[in-house]
């Protein structure tokens, strides 16, 4: 048996490690809650945190679905320029959601980002902005409040290894 545990809210199988990542910041999961708010009023629909059950039965959770489940989002709070894991975090999350989509047509994918800096990395003509377009997932930057984004950014410096 592992060091992990299953937590309480947990799907079958899901596990939980015993003590929090060393890169996990509560202030960037405290902002994604007022990023998917942000992108619900741009977009003039209503989001809320759901999980979504595919085929095979595994269930993600999505930070932002609308009701009828025709719009998805994945918010990244990050502030500034991201790196390897951060990278393959937002990747993750747009595959996530390209897989949420498969073989349902009319859904709009939407991956939010509280900082145009951070958001580059999937704009433009890099690969990962060429991957978007072609799977359809809209990249938006939403506006969070000073100090909510002065909170994220301390936190990373706290995060900084």
């Amino acid at each position: 048996m592992g060091d992990d545990v299953q937590p309480m809210d947990a799907e079958p199988g899901e596990t939980a490690p015993a003590a929090a990542h060393l890169g996990d910041s509560l202030a960037q999961r405290e902002a994604e809650p007022l990023m998917v708010a942000a992108v619900a009023k741009e977009i003039g629909v209503a989001l809320a945190k759901k999980r979504l059950t595919l085929g095979g039965g595994s269930r993600p959770e999505v930070d932002g679905v609308s009701e009828d489940e025709t719009v998805l989002v994945e918010a990244f709070a990050h502030q500034g320029k991201i790196v390897g894991g951060q990278i393959r975090k937002v990747s993750e999350d747009a595959f996530k959601l390209v897989t949420l989509a498969r073989g349902n047509s009319g859904i709009r994918l939407i991956l939010a980002f509280a900082d145009d800096e951070t958001a580059r990395s999937f704009l433009g003509k890099s690969w990962r902005a060429e991957a978007l377009k072609i799977w359809g997932v809209e990249v938006l930057v939403v506006q969070l409040d000073d100090d909510v984004r002065a909170g994220i950014r301390d936190a990373q410096v706290r995060q900084f290894r």
